[in-house]
């Protein structure tokens, strides 16, 4: 008996399926598929670090004088991106003063006064920094003589302040330095400044010395100016002797005393008189002093009246004219002895 024609084509069905040769397996070289990252998962850049901030840490300028050269000063800054550019934005230099792009500031001034200005620094960032700062000018340092070569200062041995003065200074800026550079100042003083310190020297008996030199100044910012000064240095006014009695004649009693003459021609110096009484008196002239005394009102008659009177020469110093300075000579003692 035959099979049904159905069984049969599915028999066929099966044995082609069983008999299919199998899937081949991808290729070693094919790629792999990846899984994706999120964003997320990412890991940050590093942020590139941002400049400071753009500061003028110094805009402090020195002092300067009029007709003398600036020494070149800049303000100094700090942060933003280098290079800066500096400039003028407001109120003036000094008149003969100019600022360079690198903020330098030279030149010579030509005007006096306190200058108000504005200070600016650009950077290569666009950064702008300001600030206000001032520049002072002064005089220029100057120095004239008290005691020119053609003049000299007549001063006499152991004179000290009245006479050391040989200069006036104005100008320029403190602190001062001063220095001898031509000649030499009289022995054993010192320099103060445009005056001489301590005591004339006597010159050689019976003779004069002249002392000529050049002191030079200079000051704070490197100015400097010079004088030369000529001091005539004459014997000192001296008694020759110490002591002189005082001999009576009548009412009264006189003593004389020589002395040798100080300032040249001054003929009559002062004579001071300690205790300055009434009824003393002394007059000077050509190197001799006369002495006079009389008995006080009180002194009765009779009464020997005894008084020791001490006397000094009052010399003028031409170097000191007006200025109340005098040089005094050594004392002289009077015994005053007087019978009423």
């Amino acid at each position: 008996m035959s099979m049904p024609r159905c069984l049969v084509i599915l028999g066929v069905l099966l044995v082609g399926v069983a008999c299919a040769p199998a899937s081949q397996a991808a290729p070693k070289n094919s790629p792999v598929s990846q899984a994706s990252s999120t964003p997320g998962d990412q890991p940050s850049p590093t942020p590139s670090a941002s400049a400071p901030d753009l500061n003028i840490t110094s805009a402090a300028f020195h002092a300067a004088e009029i007709g003398f050269g600036y020494a070149p000063a800049s303000p100094t800054a700090t942060g933003g991106v280098p290079p800066y550019t500096w400039s003028i934005v407001g109120g003036a230099l000094p008149a003969g003063l100019v600022m360079a792009s690198t903020g330098a500031v030279s030149g010579t001034p030509g005007a006096l006064g306190t200058f108000l200005f504005t200070v600016q620094v650009n950077d290569t960032g666009g950064d702008i920094a300001a600030i206000d700062t001032t520049i002072n000018v002064v005089q220029r340092l100057a120095v004239s003589p008290t005691c020119p070569t053609n003049f000299p200062c007549m001063v006499e041995a152991g004179c000290v302040t009245a006479c050391g003065g040989f200069g006036n200074q104005s100008g320029g800026m403190p602190p001062y330095r001063y220095r001898v550079v031509a000649g030499a100042i009289p022995s054993g003083m010192s320099l103060n400044g445009l005056a001489l310190a301590r005591a004339f020297p006597a010159p050689p008996t019976g003779a004069t010395a002249d002392w000529l030199f050049t002191v030079r100044v200079t000051d704070a910012l490197g100015a400097t100016a010079q004088t030369t000064a000529k001091f005539h240095v004459f014997p000192h006014i001296t008694f020759t002797q110490t002591s002189a009695p005082c001999t009576q004649v009548g009412t009264s009693c006189t003593a004389t005393l020589t002395y040798t003459l100080g300032t040249p021609n001054l003929q009559m110096p002062p004579v001071s008189i300690t205790p300055n009484l009434a009824n003393f008196s002394a007059t000077s002239a050509n190197g001799t002093v006369t002495f006079k005394a009389t008995p006080p009102p009180t002194c009765t008659k009779g009464q020997t009246y005894i008084q020791a009177v001490t006397l000094m020469l009052v010399d003028g110093s031409t170097c000191a004219t007006g200025a109340g300075n005098y040089c005094r000579s050594n004392p002289a003692t009077v015994n005053v002895k007087l019978t009423c």
